[in-house]
């Protein structure tokens, strides 16, 4: 056997390992996720790939879909973000870039 062969062995039998450990890590966390049908702000701004701070201003500008949580008449409520209210609203920015005439 030579080195490369050997290298190539010990390199599949680690994919071989990690790979089916990995996914189902992978899985679980994709999972996890559906269950929660709310997002704070942090995983909102992940989910959909945006800083927070960024995501805090569209909501304020009623740009991207969100409700407060806190007590009546709070002053700074907390925000929470509908998964599937994400989704569409991504499916909705997608459509509107996508349909937009050159230019």
């Amino acid at each position: 056997m030579t080195t490369n062969e050997f290298i190539d062995e010990i390199k599949n039998r680690i994919l071989a390992q990690l790979l089916p450990v990995t996914q189902e890590i992978a899985d679980q966390k994709y999972a996890d996720r559906l269950k929660r049908a709310t997002l704070s702000a942090d995983e909102a701004a992940e989910y959909i790939g945006i800083s927070k701070t960024l995501l805090y201003t569209m909501a304020k500008e009623k740009r991207i879909p969100w409700f407060p949580i806190g007590a009546a008449g709070s002053q700074k409520p907390q925000m929470r973000f509908r998964l599937s209210s994400l989704d569409r609203w991504m499916d909705d920015q997608e459509r509107l870039n996508y349909d937009a005439p050159d230019g």
